[in-house]
């Protein structure tokens, strides 16, 4: 694939104009940078070890080479060229883009966005809910019993909630463990664990000192011998 763009920067092999423009070259092949901030494109698109491949005096004209970085994930060679046009302006091409690389590209780059820009907000933690005049659910501690298979999970008070961590082993080896932070609604704590498009929802609902844990979508983080479903007592 064979992209191109022009500005009116002198071209320099490691002048950051020149890469902006490389890197604008390729986000628009992605549909654009509306709804982008610099910050985002500079961090989740990288091009890094640039080096001269040749230099036409005649022309001003500059061949590159580099390692283009999206979301910290995937990584190709590119090679792109810079010369002035005779209004002066920066004319620069880029090429070693196929086009199952710019799919490839397109979705580690909008991945590593979404997943920061989820990281950043903060979830304000809701508390317990309860019946009037009895006490609050206090589900913080460590809980013990029989999942499919020898179950445990630990609840932490977290700032935006609670860190939970649920645990799974039998006798044929069959084991498994997920973590990540709960949100309690009533008395049912949610975990939910995204892995590539897959998402594992582990749920509990709390009685007293006893927890009744159901997941869906979440074999992947056990064997098929265990699972993370059954009944838990709190021992601490």
């Amino acid at each position: 694939m064979f992209l191109a763009g022009c500005s009116k920067t002198p071209p320099k092999r490691s002048d950051e104009d020149t890469a902006s423009l490389v890197r604008k070259i390729i986000i628009d092949q992605f549909g654009g940078s509306e709804g982008l901030t610099e910050k985002e494109i500079l961090e989740n698109l990288k091009i890094e070890l640039p080096r001269a491949g040749s230099y036409d005096e005649k022309i001003k004209k500059y061949s590159c080479e580099a390692k283009l970085v999206a979301g910290n994930k995937y990584q190709l060679p590119i090679t792109y060229e810079s010369q002035l046009d005779d209004q002066n302006q920066l004319v620069v091409s880029v090429s070693g883009i196929s086009l199952g690389d710019k799919i490839n590209l397109k979705s580690a780059f909008t991945d590593a966005i979404e997943k920061s820009r989820s990281a950043q907000k903060v979830v304000a933690p809701q508390p317990p809910q309860a019946a009037q005049g009895s006490e609050p659910l206090k589900i913080a501690g460590v809980w013990q019993g029989k999942l499919e298979g020898d179950g445990g999970m630990e609840i932490k008070v977290a700032p935006a909630g609670f860190e939970v961590a649920v645990n799974v082993s039998d006798a044929s080896g069959c084991s498994g463990t997920i973590d990540g932070p709960g949100t309690l609604s009533g008395n049912t704590l949610t975990l939910l664990k995204k892995q590539d498009d897959q998402v594992c929802t582990i749920t509990a609902k709390f009685s007293g000192d006893t927890a009744e844990l159901s997941e869906d979508n979440c074999s992947g983080y056990h064997g098929a011998a265990c699972g993370f479903s059954g009944t838990l007592k709190k021992i601490k």
